[in-house]
């Protein structure tokens, strides 16, 4: 497998299992960060607790009385971990010393595996001594549902090389343990590592002494394993993990290695982009959650959002179902109705879920309007009629709870916020107006396929409509491009000092001037007006959906290619504001560009986005571009297989049918390379697809492999081509 080295000790990693999360520094140590809980967002977490604030390590050469807290050079990025390498740091003790790390994908617990080589030529007679801080603590919003920290961690046992510790309040336990030669272990508030962290915790020491031959190696290994509910639980866990590690450990490359053989991307020329893809499709794994008794879902992102949202989980599920995980999409979804279901129970779609169950926002409002329209794609990707049931009756609650009490006027707009989350800009939104009309398409589809021909020909007239509203009420002639939002002059009159207020404090000189002018421009107008108050990126949604009037999409992607709206790293979140750019913006630009014809232009946005690869972590893409925000982001994985699966290599299933739709569009670039996408898994069947230049050096040949004989219907340079059998060729030809 894979793995980037970093030389940026001061910049953040994340990684772990489907249960526990470590996220530190690329030194090796556990600084204190974040807003949500300030300072608490790092360290070792078993959601919906945290268990530990960090641990360290202290050298003490005893020949030369020299003694540090080691403190790495490097950081090796593993897909199924981390390895740290400490050599300069280590000042004239002649040892270098790697330590790598793991959490087992389903067990509650992790391991840091250390070793130490004498380099120098020398023998050498070493202390050492490992230091852990433990903070059991909840995770955020927990106070406003009842849920209150104890004062202290309590040392309840100290036996050997093992320390159990217990919040003051609560049955959370943590087990921390070394197989470092000795049998003495220390306990207490007092003891503290190299850093002084925030959390009220308890300190653990362990110590040994330990001679090394010139050249030698010596080997220990630090365990910890936790639990929310219960000590018996918390000591099985340990007691598994310090015995198997070896094995969880290679169960875990195993599964990554599976992960990696899963819809692999192999683009002749394009190493940079196919090892993007391999490590995305990675990074999707680390944010994987399972509570017990909450459920398993994907992750915002981490370390800042390490708990579930709804907009987030519509975006990131399309590119989850094109790298062939739909039992996660599934997972996922599953939650999102859960307690979508217990907190509103009227076809809203709540927004933030955190890991103790805890919903923050019950849902803004282009969300209800996209998790409906992703059930029907998810339902397309795996045929799965027993879910399609399971949601289809809130689907049916969340349109009438956007066209009835988000919708008063009755003009198919739903009111609210959307993706956008500025203070002030809860209004007719594009995005928001945008998911209504594919919701309803969806609606009407998901119907038909019930045979409630009624109710179906009613979601259609519907959807049509609200299309029809969209290109003529959003659209701006003078300006090429959709608005931002609809509203009365007098309602973005009020919102106008805040507006601006928001700009200035961002630095943005000159907005004042502009809301002035745009509000003198409509002056006298009545109802509602097409606004561009941001240019916000959302307003590429009608071409990204399939929203969009052929004519209206082509002038709106011509305008949005110009360097107002896209900038070094990929499309700005407001062409206006030009201060940030996010994988999402760029992919959902990338996205409406292969939906209309335009793969060159949608590979020239991810070779932008790409240039962000690894800047803050090894093998990642950092939420805000091009290294701030949190390390690895959920929906860029979205912003990649979308585009390149969907869009590239223009895979349409219909799973309900056994049908694999194929409508290739690729880049220029690719038209004398061979493109491969292997493993690829659609509602279980295996397709391998590959497209390379024809004989003639013009057309193309494309090739098909299925396991389970699908009719796979072929849709290139004008011919249509179908077959049901198991390997097929097709040469086509044209350019």
């Amino acid at each position: 497998m894979s793995r980037l080295t970093s030389r940026h000790p001061l910049n953040l990693y994340y990684h772990g299992g489907e249960y526990v999360k470590i996220c530190g520094s690329q030194d090796g140590y556990f600084p204190d960060f974040g807003h949500h809980l300030a300072g608490e967002m790092g360290g070792v977490w078993l959601h919906p607790i945290k268990l530990l604030d960090g641990f360290w390590l202290k050298v003490t050469d005893l020949e030369r009385g020299i003694s540090v807290w080691a403190r790495a050079d490097a950081f090796v990025s593993e897909p199924w971990g981390g390895r740290f390498e400490y050599d300069h740091w280590l000042g004239h003790i002649p040892v270098s010393i790697e330590r790598s790390q793991f959490a087992p994908e389903r067990e509650k617990g992790f391991v840091a595996d250390y070793r130490v080589f004498a380099n120098a030529g020398l023998p050498v007679r070493l202390r050492l001594e490992l230091l852990v801080r433990t903070d059991l603590r909840p995770v955020w919003f927990s106070e406003q549902a009842g849920v209150v920290d104890g004062e202290r961690d309590v040392p309840v046992e100290i036996a050997g090389r093992q320390a159990l510790v217990k919040d003051q309040e609560h049955p959370w336990f943590v087990r921390v343990g070394t197989d470092l030669p000795g049998d003495a272990a220390e306990a207490g508030p007092e003891l503290y590592g190299p850093e002084f962290t925030a959390g009220a915790g308890c300190g653990i020491a362990f110590a040994a002494e330990v001679e090394l031959q010139a050249g030698g190696t010596f080997d220990f290994r630090l365990f910890a394993a936790g639990s929310y509910t219960s000590r018996e639980e918390c000591d099985r866990s340990y007691e598994l993990i310090s015995q198997r590690h070896e094995a969880l450990l290679a169960e875990k490359q195993a599964l990554y290695r599976e992960i990696a053989e899963r819809a692999n991307l192999e683009i002749e020329g394009e190493p940079g982009l196919n090892e993007a893809f391999a490590w995305a499709k990675w990074n999707n794994q680390w944010l994987v959650q399972t509570v017990d008794g909450l459920g398993r879902g994907l992750t915002a992102g981490g370390p800042t959002y390490p708990w579930w949202f709804g907009c987030d989980s519509t975006y990131a599920l399309q590119g989850v179902l094109a790298i062939g995980d739909p039992v996660l999409a599934k997972d996922t979804l599953d939650l999102l109705l859960k307690k979508s279901e217990e907190t509103n129970g009227n076809g809203r779609v709540v927004h933030e879920i955190t890991t103790l169950g805890a919903v923050a926002n019950p849902g803004n409002t282009q969300e209800t309007a996209h998790y409906i329209a992703f059930v029907w794609e998810l339902f397309q990707w795996t045929g799965d009629e027993a879910l399609l049931r399971r949601h289809y009756g809130y689907c049916v609650k969340g349109i009438d709870w956007l066209l009835g009490e988000m919708d008063p006027d009755g003009d198919l707009f739903p009111s609210g916020y959307g993706i956008i989350e500025i203070a002030g800009l809860n209004m007719e939104l594009i995005d928001s107006a945008v998911y209504t009309a594919q919701a309803l398409r969806a609606m009407a589809a998901m119907s038909g396929f019930f045979g409630e021909h009624e109710r179906s020909a009613k979601y259609g007239e519907l959807a049509e409509r609200a299309a029809e509203a969209v290109n003529r009420v959003f659209w701006r002639e003078a300006d090429g491009l959709y608005a931002d939002a609809v509203a009365p002059r007098e309602m973005v009159a009020a919102k106008r000092e805040a507006m601006v207020s928001l700009a200035e404090k961002h630095g943005v000189a000159g907005y004042g001037e502009y809301m002035e002018r745009i509000l003198q421009d409509t002056a006298g107008q009545e109802g509602d007006i097409p606004w561009l108050l941001n240019k916000n990126w959302v307003i590429v949604t009608p071409m990204e959906a399939g929203i969009a009037d052929p004519d209206k999409a082509a002038r709106a992607l011509e305008t949005m290619r110009s360097d107002v709206f896209v900038g070094e790293y990929g499309t700005y979140l407001s062409g206006i504001l030009q201060q940030g750019t996010m994988t999402i913006s760029t992919g959902v630009h990338a996205v409406a560009e292969a939906e209309n014809g335009h793969p060159d232009e949608a590979l020239e946005l991810l070779r932008r986005m790409l240039r962000t690869f690894s800047s803050a972590l090894p093998g990642s893409f950092s939420e805000m571009s091009p290294d701030y925000g949190c390390v690895v982001q959920a929906w860029t994985l979205y912003a990649l297989a979308v585009p390149v699966v969907r869009g590239f290599f223009g895979v349409r299933p219909q799973a309900h049918r056994r049908v694999l739709r194929l409508n290739p569009q690729l880049p220029a670039a690719w038209h004398d390379r061979e493109c491969k996408l292997s493993g690829l898994n659609i509602a279980g069947v295996r397709f391998d697809i590959v497209i390379r230049p024809g004989t003639d050096g013009q057309g193309r040949v494309v090739t098909v492999r299925n396991d389970e004989r699908w009719r796979v219907v072929l849709e290139l340079n004008g011919e249509r081509l179908e077959s049901d059998e198991p390997w097929i060729e097709w040469e086509v030809g044209g350019k």
